[in-house]
């Protein structure tokens, strides 16, 4: 998030945190849990939460909820068990007693013109900043490709994304294939593998020296 405070002892980053959830590590999160982002791992980590024995868990995003990119089935179950969402807000600063969490300083935000995504684009309201009192912070916010962990010469997209090509899933950058979050964003499991399918046969066409077209 590249705020002051995202370093200290109560903060958790979603994945990591769902993940060793589900491998049976134990948690002590307090009783009150905000958690950043709009997406479906931002939704599971809240509910998470709240199986963990929370009393209160937040959801802080910072556009509207009918914006927000969870599903909207998953928004309303959460809601129904009780996640608070704390829409048109942004985290600022994390504050911190003795390098332990201890509130979220938020803004509030509003929608101004669209962005490239064609969503309205949040705008900083001034002096609206507020504190959010917490035991715990888990960091939903999107994820993104790490352009150093792959070759130098690849093409992206406007999103950050690698830029592929539509039948064949081979980026500019001669044998070299991609498929999955790396090309489509956020997605699910099924959609992966399903890329990876398809790459497959693309790439087995490219080693037989065939003409991929599929």
């Amino acid at each position: 998030m590249r705020i002051e405070g995202e370093d200290a002892v109560g903060v958790h980053h979603a994945l990591k945190f769902l993940d060793d959830f589900n491998m049976g590590k134990k948690f002590k999160l307090g009783k009150r849990v905000a958690v950043i982002g709009g997406g479906n791992a931002a939704i599971d980590s809240a509910r998470v939460s709240l199986r963990l024995g929370v009393s209160e868990v937040i959801i802080v995003y910072r556009r509207s909820k009918e914006e927000m990119p969870a599903n909207a089935s998953e928004i309303e179950d959460a809601e129904h068990e009780g996640v608070d969402l704390k829409i048109l807000s942004s985290p600022v600063q994390i504050l911190e007693e003795n390098g332990k969490v201890t509130a979220l300083r938020c803004i509030k935000m509003e929608l101004g013109e669209p962005d490239s995504s064609g969503r309205r684009r949040p705008v900083p309201v001034p002096d609206s900043e507020f504190d959010i009192d917490v035991d715990s912070i888990i960091v939903a916010i999107g994820q993104g490709i790490d352009a150093d962990d792959y070759f130098p010469d690849i093409e992206y997209t406007e999103w950050g994304l690698m830029q592929v090509d539509s039948n064949s899933y081979q980026t500019n950058t001669k044998g070299v294939f991609a498929g999955g979050d790396a090309v489509s964003g956020p997605a699910t499991v099924v959609k992966a593998v399903g890329a990876g399918k398809k790459a497959a046969q693309a790439i087995d066409l490219f080693l037989q020296g065939k003409e991929i077209n599929h």
